[in-house]
């Protein structure tokens, strides 16, 4: 391991509050990169390259070209001299930090290496599920054996779950240190689950947390990338068709999700007639509560807080703009495929709309 800079300062910060000394910090060069006199910084320490030449404690007596009195002591770690401590002032009276700063310097040492391996974990970790997001081909012994050393299971079948929400939320993140196999995306969170019992444990917690927006589940399967595929799927139908539900299931939209996968210019041209009206959005979203409160005219108007006899008359107007009666089974049908294939318009102002 190489002495860093950073560390170097670290150490010499620390020590310097415990010890009245100047401390110094060199490299395996004898260079000083961390010491309490900022302006030694760059310069050439003798002390301690006679030091690392004699892997051995130096002490200076008297001021010289490069050197002060002190003590300079070898920073040996796992086996090799990485760098030397020094202490500047009167050796005989120095002396005695010297073992208590060399001891705190290796402690810090390995305290960042411990930091830095759990960094490389971490980044190593997010580049395995980037790839598990997106990689579509079979699964070999070395991709098992990745997800086996992170402690994924990825022999079983798998499934994935998709979050929107709030991410930095005290609740979120304890549900990820729960859950951790997991990978942001666009804003969204990925989690790669491979047991059902432990996605109906995750959907509890989800279903439960007031930071998280909607949720969306992918079909069973052997690969994760597709399941997330599926998962997307379900979260784009389920956010047309029914906007006011929290939970969507791939394995309950997958007949409209098949749907809307066709090209249906027709029924895009429906969904445009209800969108590029004086009231914009108030007719989809007068479609959406009738579809999900399933045609119930007195939920549907206390769901939208309206009076029936408004309802009754946006009912109306929508058969008018589109040709589709909405009391109609068939051509209520015909409404929801424009929901599914209509692209909706940039301007998302709503005008209001008296009762």
């Amino acid at each position: 391991m190489k002495l860093s800079k950073s560390i170097a300062q670290k150490i010499v910060e620390e020590m310097m509050k415990v010890v009245p000394y100047n401390i110094n910090v060199m490299d395996e060069k004898g260079i000083i990169i961390g010491s309490g006199e900022v302006n030694r910084i760059g310069d050439v320490h003798e002390g301690a390259r006679k030091a690392v030449e004699d892997c051995l404690l130096n002490e200076i007596y008297q001021e010289g070209a490069g050197v002060k009195p002190g003590v300079n002591e070898p920073i040996i770690f796992e086996g090799n001299v990485i760098g030397v401590i020094g202490i500047t002032g009167d050796p005989d009276e120095v002396r005695r930090f010297s073992k208590l700063v060399r001891v705190t310097a290796v402690l810090l040492i390995e305290q960042a290496k411990v930091n830095e391996q759990d960094q490389n974990k971490r980044l190593n970790m997010q580049k395995f599920y980037y790839e598990l997001a997106y990689r579509r081909s079979e699964y070999d012994g070395i991709f098992y054996r990745r997800a086996h050393s992170y402690g994924l299971n990825i022999t079983k079948e798998c499934q994935v779950v998709l979050v929107e929400g709030n991410a930095n939320s005290k609740s979120f993140k304890g549900i990820c240190q729960r859950y951790s196999h997991y990978y942001t995306m666009d804003n969204r969170m990925v989690f790669f689950i491979a047991s059902k019992q432990i996605v109906n444990a995750l959907l509890k917690e989800l279903e439960s947390s007031p930071d998280l927006n909607k949720v969306s589940v992918g079909q069973v399967g052997n690969n994760f990338a597709i399941a997330l595929e599926k998962a997307k799927m379900a979260m784009n139908v389920g956010l047309r068709i029914k906007p006011s539900v929290r939970i969507y299931y791939y394995d309950e939209l997958q007949f409209f999700i098949h749907l809307s996968h066709e090209n249906m210019e027709l029924l895009s041209s429906l969904f445009f007639k209800l969108n590029q009206t004086g009231n914009q959005q108030v007719f989809i979203q007068t479609l959406q509560a009738y579809i999900e409160e399933n045609g119930d005219i007195n939920s549907v108007a206390d769901r939208l807080m309206i009076h029936r006899n408004t309802l009754n008359y946006r009912l109306e107007r929508i058969q008018q703009l589109t040709g589709k009666n909405p009391k109609v089974l068939l051509e209520l049908f015909e409404l929801l495929g424009a929901l599914l294939w209509g692209k909706e318009s940039k301007d998302s102002d709503v005008e209001g709309e008296s009762n």
